[in-house]
C-alpha cells in the first residue's frame, strides 16, 4: 500500500486515548503496523488522553495533543478543535485522515475536508445513536448524516454496525468495510493465572477457588458498572463462596467503591485496576461478562472467548457475530444490566450448564481477531479508499500542486 511509489502520510484522530481501552488498543495497534510499514504516522488525540503513556511507547508515531477536543458535547469547544485540527492538518499535509470513535469522528472529518485532505476514512468503534435517548439519537444522527458526503470510506469492527449505517442510511454513497480488532490471541489460550492470585481471590488454596464472573471493561457509565453490581449483590449472600472481580481504570473508580462498601458485598466484589495480565485474568475466571449499554464489536468478548471461558453479555448490535446463545454463551433478553449480573450468577451456580458452555468456547471461531489479519484489512481498506475517483483526482491536484518533494511530516512545533 503505498501513493506512487511514495510512502502514504496518515493521520488517526481519536477522541481520547486512555490505557486500556478496545478502541485505544486498536487505534494505537493501527498506528505501529503502519509506521512499521514505512509510512509516516500522526495520531491526534483530545485532552483527556494520556499523551505521556502513548508518546514513551513509540518514536515512530507522532503524537500531537489536542487541547479542545473533549468527549462531551460542547459546541464552543468542539468548533475550537475543528480549527485547531484543520491548522494541523495543513501543517502535516496528510493524504489519509482515519478518524475514530463519535466525537472526534465528526470534528477530525470536517476539520479534514476544510485542510483539503485528499481521502477521508471513518471508524465505527460503536454505534453513537443507539441505545440512547430521543434527542441524543437524534443529535448524533443528524452530525453522522452531516458528515457522511465527506467521507470516503467507512471501517467497521462488525457486520452488525455496517448494518446499522446500512438502516440508518448513512454513508449511501461511500464504500463501507468490516474489518475485524486484532489483539493477540495465543496470549490468552492457555494462560496462567495471575501471581497474586490468591490475594485477588482471598484464599489460600487452588482447591479453594470460589466460581469467579470477571468484567474487563474502563469505569464508566456505558459499561454499566453501578446496576451491575446492584443486582449481584441483590442476587448474591453475604459470604456466599463466589466472586466478582472488575478489572479497568476510569472516572467512576470512586463511585463504584463507594457503591461496593454501602452494598456490603466488599467479601465478593474486587475492584482491580489496570491490569498489564489481562489474559491471567480470564485463564483464573470461569465466566466473563460485558453489561455494556453501547459498543461496537467488543475485544473483550472475544479475549474471553479465546482464553476459554463463556461469556454472558447484554444484547448489543452485532454481538451474536461472536457469541452463540447456548453454545459458548449467554445473550440477555432484555438490555437491562441487571439481567446480564443475574444471568451470569445463575451460570456460575449451574456446574452442569457452565461445563457445557465451556465445552462450547474450545470450537469458538476466533483467528479472525488476530492482528495479522487486521493489518491485512486495513490495509485493503485504505487501497479501496484510494482507487476511489474522486480521491484519486484530489491526491493528483495535491501532488501537482504541491509536489511529492514538498510533502514534510515534521511538525516539531505541535508536539509537546
Amino acid at each position: 500500500m503505498d501513493l506512487h511509489g511514495r510512502p502514504l502520510v496518515i493521520a488517526h484522530v481519536q477522541t481520547r486515548m486512555t490505557k486500556g481501552g478496545g478502541a485505544e488498543e486498536n487505534v494505537w495497534a493501527s498506528c505501529v503496523h503502519q509506521a512499521n510499514s514505512g509510512h509516516t504516522v500522526h495520531l491526534f488525540a483530545g485532552s483527556e488522553s494520556d499523551i505521556a503513556f502513548y508518546k514513551g511507547l513509540s518514536g515512530n508515531i507522532q503524537v500531537h495533543l489536542v487541547p479542545s477536543m473533549i468527549r462531551a458535547l460542547s459546541p464552543k469547544a468542539d468548533y475550537a478543535a475543528y480549527r485547531e485540527m484543520a491548522q494541523m492538518f495543513e501543517t502535516v499535509r496528510p493524504d489519509i485522515v482515519h478518524t475514530h470513535t463519535s466525537k472526534a469522528g465528526i470534528v477530525g472529518r470536517l476539520a479534514a475536508k476544510k485542510a483539503g485532505v485528499p481521502a477521508i476514512i471513518h471508524g465505527v468503534h460503536i454505534l453513537p445513536f443507539s441505545n440512547t435517548g430521543l434527542l441524543q439519537k437524534l443529535i448524533y444522527l443528524s452530525a453522522e448524516h452531516a458528515v457522511a458526503p465527506i467521507t470516503d470510506h467507512f471501517i467497521h469492527v462488525s457486520r452488525g454496525t455496517r448494518e446499522a449505517y446500512r438502516r440508518a442510511m448513512v454513508g449511501r454513497r461511500a464504500t463501507h468495510s468490516v474489518v475485524r480488532s486484532g489483539m493477540m490471541i495465543e496470549k490468552f489460550r492457555g494462560a496462567a493465572w495471575p501471581d497474586d492470585w490468591q490475594a485477588i481471590l482471598g484464599v489460600s488454596d487452588r482447591d479453594q477457588k470460589p466460581p469467579t464472573i470477571l468484567m474487563m471493561a474502563a469505569l464508566e457509565a456505558r459499561k454499566r458498572h453501578t446496576q451491575f453490581i446492584t443486582a449481584f449483590a441483590n442476587a448474591t449472600v453475604k459470604g456466599e463462596n463466589i466472586r466478582l472481580l472488575l478489572g479497568g481504570e476510569g472516572p467512576m473508580h470512586a463511585t463504584l467503591a463507594r457503591l461496593i462498601e454501602e452494598l456490603e458485598v466488599g467479601d465478593r466484589v474486587k475492584l482491580l485496576g489496570y491490569r498489564k495480565d489481562p489474559e491471567c485474568l480470564v485463564a483464573m475466571a470461569d465466566v466473563g461478562v460485558l453489561a455494556s449499554l453501547r459498543e461496537g464489536l467488543p475485544r473483550v468478548v472475544v479475549q474471553y472467548l479465546a482464553g476459554g471461558i463463556p461469556a454472558v453479555v447484554s444484547p448489543l448490535e452485532g454481538i451474536a457475530e461472536i457469541v452463540d446463545p447456548d453454545f459458548n454463551g449467554i445473550i440477555a433478553a432484555t438490555d437491562d444490566a441487571g439481567l446480564v449480573a443475574e444471568e451470569a450468577v445463575r451460570l456460575v451456580r449451574d456446574p452442569v450448564l457452565l461445563e457445557r458452555l465451556t465445552g462450547g468456547v474450545k470450537a469458538a471461531a476466533v483467528d479472525e481477531w488476530t492482528f495479522e489479519s487486521m493489518y491485512r484489512q486495513i490495509d485493503d481498506s485504505y487501497s479501496v479508499a484510494l482507487e476511489r475517483p474522486a480521491v484519486k483526482r484530489r491526491l493528483s491536484r495535491v501532488e501537482r500542486r504541491e509536489g511529492v518533494a514538498a510533502t514534510d511530516p515534521s511538525i516539531d512545533a505541535l508536539q509537546g
